[in-house]
């Protein structure tokens, strides 16, 4: 065999194994983010659009309801957890593994729910507790947000009260975007989480105590102030940072 075809050869499966190693290695490195679908869109090929996107940044785990579940063909290649036929041991996990939770579209229903923090479902249940963790919520308003006829034909009073669960939220963390926003704004929420520098408190050890913790593992940039720091000595409770 003559040396250039050789050199040739050797040139394109050395390319072959590198594309492949790359390909492998921008698969592990994709963060894994929970994508939320329960209620009903007008905009359903916005909504998939969308999801697809996100689908090739990050691992993502779709959460649908029975509706959704029957877009077979939408969904196949995905990874889908019924959102009705949700465990206890599935939620922890999902608290564990996910970065994010994203919901491409949200109802009144929804809004109210956040606003006075009931968790009377398994959509509100699941968004509660990634609340309570601190972790990214972000919520699409397409179907939500009053257009400008219902703005000059909605009573005040029910305006108002929108206005006020959607301040509610927002004061809560919860990222209120419009779809066009929401690839970028799943990018932020992710960034500003791996910067977040959690304070440790002394109430925060006090209430390690009293649930008889004799460990605290932190989050990895979680700062302590003096007199947390001596608290935990004083209560003997050792105190771990996290890798991530």
């Amino acid at each position: 065999m003559d040396v250039t075809v050789k050199e040739k050869i050797k040139l394109l499966v050395q390319e072959a194994v590198e594309a492949y190693l790359n390909e492998n290695k921008q698969r592990a490195e994709k963060r894994p983010i929970g994508i939320l679908l329960g209620y009903e869109t007008g905009n359903l090929t916005g909504v998939l659009e969308a999801v697809t996107i996100l689908s090739e940044r990050y691992e993502v785990t779709l959460l649908l309801s029975r509706k959704y579940l029957a877009e077979t063909d939408a969904f196949s290649g995905y990874s889908i957890l019924p959102l009705e036929g949700l465990e206890r041991e599935d939620v922890n996990g999902l608290l564990n593994e996910l970065g994010a939770i994203v919901l491409p579209v949200a109802s009144y229903q929804l809004l109210a729910k956040l606003a006075l923090t009931i968790d009377d479902d398994p959509i509100s249940s699941l968004v509660l507790q990634f609340q309570m963790l601190g972790k990214p919520v972000i919520v699409v308003k397409d179907e939500v947000e009053f257009n400008v006829y219902q703005q000059i034909s909605a009573p005040h009073a029910v305006q108002n009260r929108v206005d006020g669960y959607i301040r509610q939220i927002q004061a809560d963390q919860v990222k209120w975007v419009p779809l066009s926003s929401l690839v970028r704004t799943v990018k932020e929420q992710l960034q500003a989480w791996d910067e977040k520098q959690p304070l440790i408190l002394a109430k925060h050890i006090e209430k390690a105590s009293q649930e008889g913790l004799e460990e605290l593992h932190l989050p990895k940039k979680s700062k302590l102030t003096p007199v947390a720091k001596d608290l935990a000595r004083e209560f003997k409770i050792q105190l771990k940072k996290q890798d991530s």
